[in-house]
C-alpha cells in the first residue's frame, strides 16, 4: 500500500515570548521598578506598567522619562535582578505547549524571536522544558546591541535557512511583533492573551488577531 505523507502547510512559525508563551508580569514589572528605584526614577506603588512588557528595554526607559545618560545603570539593574529573580518568576500560558506540540507533530519549524538577550532566553526555555520544541532562538540583544524586533525576526529567518517569507508566519503579543513579521513579508498573528493596551491591534493591523490558544493553532493551520 502507498504512504502518504501530509506535507506542513506552513514551513515555520516564530513566536514572541514575553506575553505570548509565558506570562511575565510579576518578574519584568518587578524588575523595571528595581531599576528605576536603582538610578533615582522610582515608580509610585500603584503605577501601572504593565505596558512595558514586550518593547525593548531601553525603549521603555525612554518612555519612563530616565534620562539617556543613566539607561546603562538602569539596564544593568534591571537584567541583575531579572536573571537572579524575575525569570523564575513567570509562568507558562495554559495551552501554549499543546500548540508547540501540534506544530513539531506536523513538521512545522518553530523559532523564538524576542527582544530578551539570548541567554535569558535559553534559560526560560529550559526553565519550562520548552526547549527541545524550538529549532532556533533569535534574540534581542547580539555582541552588546539591542536590536529592533524586524531585525530579531529576520535573523530567525536567517537561521532557519530563509524559507519563503509566504509559508512563516509570525506570532506575538504586541505590535512590535506585528510591525517586525510584516516588515519581513510573514503572515501576522496577534493574540489578545498578552500584555497590548486597548487599540493597539486595531494600530498594528496584524493579518489575523486570536483569543486562544485552541484558536491560535486553527489559524496556523489553515495559513500558507
Amino acid at each position: 500500500p502507498w504512504t502518504v505523507r501530509s506535507t506542513p502547510v506552513l514551513d515555520a512559525v516564530l513566536f514572541d515570548l514575553d506575553g505570548t508563551l509565558t506570562d511575565p508580569e510579576e518578574g519584568i514589572v518587578g524588575s523595571y521598578r528595581h531599576a528605576f528605584a536603582t538610578v533615582g526614577h522610582p515608580v509610585p506603588d500603584d503605577a501601572d506598567i504593565r505596558w512595558m512588557i514586550g518593547p525593548a528595554i531601553r525603549e521603555n526607559f525612554t518612555a519612563h522619562g530616565v534620562p539617556e545618560h543613566l539607561h546603562d545603570d538602569a539596564v544593568l539593574a534591571f537584567r541583575s535582578r531579572h536573571v537572579e529573580v524575575g525569570l523564575f518568576q513567570a509562568t507558562l500560558i495554559v495551552g501554549v505547549v499543546a500548540v508547540l506540540d501540534a506544530l513539531v507533530a506536523e513538521g512545522v519549524r518553530i523559532s523564538l524571536a524576542t527582544a530578551k538577550p539570548h541567554a535569558q532566553a535559553v534559560t526560560t526555555l529550559e526553565h519550562f522544558e520548552i526547549a527541545d520544541r524550538f529549532d532556533v532562538v533569535a534574540a534581542g540583544v547580539a555582541d552588546g546591541i539591542p536590536r529592533q524586533k524586524d531585525v530579531i525576526v529576520a535573523d530567525g529567518l536567517t537561521q532557519l535557512g530563509n524559507p519563503d517569507p509566504s509559508r512563516v508566519a509570525m506570532v506575538g503579543d504586541r505590535r512590535h511583533d506585528i510591525d517586525g513579521g510584516r516588515a519581513n513579508g510573514l503572515h501576522t498573528v496577534g493574540v489578545t492573551w498578552g500584555f497590548a493596551p486597548a487599540g493597539e491591534f486595531d494600530a498594528a493591523r496584524p493579518d489575523h488577531v486570536v483569543d486562544t490558544p485552541d484558536q491560535l493553532l486553527a489559524v496556523l493551520r489553515s495559513l500558507g
